[in-house]
């Protein structure tokens, strides 16, 4: 939450995880390095209180380009008055407060449905066919074709083609 208030420090180590997919540990003068094979979901606040829809998302996020870059998909949440969805909400939240736990949604699935559900879905180890290897080449292509004259744009790298890779296996 608030990535963008990170210490540097902080910042620095977790962009060695993005980037290299290691974390580096010094301890009693022993050096360890080690895999980092996890998802990071991470959220800010827009520079200047509200989401500015006139300006591209790199414009309206206090991170750093190199930071960016890292993540595989970047999502744009905003906060829009709507009268009946903020009427919901509040009904919704007094409810909670008023009659407890027992108003809240269960979950369709069960813990143990979705242990089963994760530990099939790890079982499968998908490989690109031939005719996705093309099209995301194409695509890739095109963004990159598409990004070069549009001005203030973050420009679209190789690290966005290994997100492409990853996301579509």
């Amino acid at each position: 939450d608030e990535f963008e208030l990170m210490d540097q420090k902080d910042q620095s180590a977790i962009h060695e995880a993005m980037e290299q997919q290691t974390i580096t540990l010094s301890k009693a003068g022993i050096q360890a390095t080690l895999n980092a094979r996890a998802s990071i979901l991470a959220s800010c606040l827009p520079r200047n209180t509200y989401y500015d829809t006139t300006q591209p998302l790199h414009k309206n996020c206090e991170l750093t380009p190199p930071i960016m870059s890292r993540f595989d998909l970047m999502f744009v949440m905003q906060d829009v008055h709507d009268e009946n969805n903020d009427d919901n909400i509040a009904n919704h939240i007094m409810r909670l407060h008023r009659f407890g736990e027992e108003h809240t949604v269960k979950p369709t699935l069960s813990e143990l449905e979705l242990q089963r559900y994760i530990r099939v879905a790890r079982s499968f180890k998908p490989r690109m066919q031939p005719a996705s290897h093309s099209r995301i080449i194409k695509c890739y292509l095109k963004l990159r074709e598409d990004r070069v004259y549009v001005r203030g744009s973050c420009g679209v790298t190789v690290r966005q083609l290994e997100s492409l890779v990853r996301l579509s296996e």
